[in-house]
């Protein structure tokens, strides 16, 4: 008899709901005009599932270093890891696969995405044997991973990342990531440190203000960067406002991860489609 509690675990493995973050890849296409290109469309199933599979293999790889740890969180303890629904060695062997597979993608697309693909896995690596203990480079690290993707994706697709969209693509990584780590502050609490060690050598003013700098500055780089490329863009501006206020509020609920915060927030979701859809009209 088929066990569907076991297909679940598989597929909560995988984090195929983190694959969500992988539209950063579009970024440079989407804001440049390109994205209905003959060869964009043509190489972004390829594209997204290679660095889809690469991040997959990178998450597997995090469950299995921090089994004991995630032990002790609330929520993630019942990750199929931890709780032991899915042994070390298999989930080894699925992380391995998933890391050829998207390594053997991206290098038949173009060796500069193989590269960048190649990069975010080393940074990732690095993060998660030893970086994400330590404080600030732990919140530079998951914003690298993001500011990769963007740089992936224009290499991929042959276009380029002007400076005003890579500061602003840095700066909302940063907003991402230090969201992050204040909602976990938030929800753990005095279980925070067990947790995350980083965690302990913050204290919530500290993670706050880096959240608000962060994101005060991703706000006027945005702003800058629709002055640069189209005087109409201004328009989204109060659009990318709303919903930066609305993922503040999340991040007070302890929904930071970003991925998360767009499941669960209905308002938030329906805000940043609003936002694709006008720059769509406008750039379309």
């Amino acid at each position: 008899m088929f066990n569907y509690k076991i297909l679940i675990a598989y597929l909560r493995l995988l984090r195929v709901h983190h694959w969500l973050k992988n539209l950063f890849l579009f970024a440079a296409p989407f804001f440049g005009g390109a994205l209905l290109r003959e060869d964009v469309l043509l190489l972004a199933l390829p594209v997204f599932l290679s660095f889809s599979f690469g991040t997959t293999s990178i998450y597997i790889f995090n469950d299995i270093v921090d089994r004991d740890i995630d032990l002790l969180h609330p929520r993630k303890r019942h990750r199929p890891i931890a709780s032991g629904v899915i042994k070390e060695r298999t989930a080894f062997t699925i992380s391995l696969f998933f890391l050829l597979s998207g390594l053997t993608i991206s290098y038949t697309i173009n060796k500069s995405f193989f590269v960048y693909l190649i990069s975010y896995i080393v940074v990732q690596v690095i993060y998660t044997v030893g970086v994400k203990s330590l404080p600030i480079f732990d919140i530079f690290s998951v914003a690298a991973g993001f500011v990769i993707r963007v740089l992936a994706g224009g290499a991929a697709f042959k276009v380029s990342v002007s400076p005003w969209l890579f500061l602003t693509m840095f700066m909302i990584s940063l907003v991402l990531a230090s969201g992050k780590r204040l909602s976990e502050f938030k929800r753990l609490r005095e279980n925070a440190t067990t947790h995350r060690a980083s965690l302990q050598h913050y204290t919530d003013r500290v993670l706050r203000n880096i959240f608000i700098l962060s994101s005060s500055a991703s706000l006027i780089s945005y702003s800058l960067y629709t002055i640069e490329q189209s005087f109409a863009l201004v328009y989204t501006v109060p659009v990318v406002t709303f919903g930066l206020f609305r993922y503040m509020m999340d991040v007070e609920k302890g929904f930071g991860d970003a991925t998360e915060a767009m499941f669960k927030d209905r308002v938030l979701s329906l805000t940043v489609a609003i936002w694709l859809l006008i720059i769509y009209l406008l750039r379309y």
